[in-house]
């Protein structure tokens, strides 16, 4: 579905719809990861992927072990491929907000929702309830751009323990624009490093 025919739905339609795409990103990006986890751990089997860690965040961590000390890197692919492999573990925090805490309309406004939470740790027992935190579609909409990005720039990391040489990857070192369809288009008149802001 076209990202304006999106926003143009109904707020509860539009949350339940990219509540949906947040997973589909979430989901391509571990699959990146997995594989990724093979390689950094001198595997090549995409058999191999079903293997690692099951929880991503366990997942994501050994991958940045591995990474750190991987010799098929460079020091500048290193850096890179960190970057991409830390921002990895911090959407997917927030794609575990949307998933998994419990959104009820906003009683301020009515193109807000609010985010609460469904389970707390038992050491928080006797501790005051946090409150609602506000959540909009434009955020979710962010959310699934940045999962997008990077996706691919995990994709570059995984291009260089692939290929003959230590070349850095073009996924990793050009600036582009993440598109809705999952795809992405080259920023070709720059030549900067890649920068992080969603500005979709």
């Amino acid at each position: 579905m076209d990202l304006d025919v999106v926003r143009g739905l109904q707020m509860a339609d539009q949350l339940t719809y990219l509540r949906g795409r947040i997973l589909e990103a979430a989901l391509s990006m571990e699959a990146v990861a997995r594989y990724l986890h093979v390689r950094l751990s001198g595997g090549s089997d995409f058999e191999e992927a079903l293997h690692t860690p099951q929880q991503f965040q366990v997942l994501i961590a050994e991958c940045a072990e591995h990474a750190a000390r991987c010799a098929r890197f460079s020091d500048r692919t290193r850096s890179l491929a960190m970057d991409a492999i830390h921002q990895a573990a911090g959407l997917y925090e927030q794609r575990n907000r949307f998933v998994h805490d419990a959104l009820r309309l906003s009683l301020v406004s009515e193109q807000r929702w609010e985010q609460s939470k469904l389970w707390r740790p038992k050491r928080e027992i006797g501790e005051p309830l946090p409150d609602p935190e506000p959540v909009s579609a434009d955020e979710m909409v962010d959310l699934v751009f940045e999962l997008i990005r990077t996706t691919w720039r995990l994709r570059g990391a995984l291009w260089c323990l692939i290929g003959s040489s230590q070349e850095v990857s073009p996924y990793l070192t050009h600036p582009f624009e993440p598109q809705w369809d999952g795809s992405f288009r080259p920023v070709r008149d720059a030549s900067a490093e890649p920068t992080r802001s969603a500005g979709q």
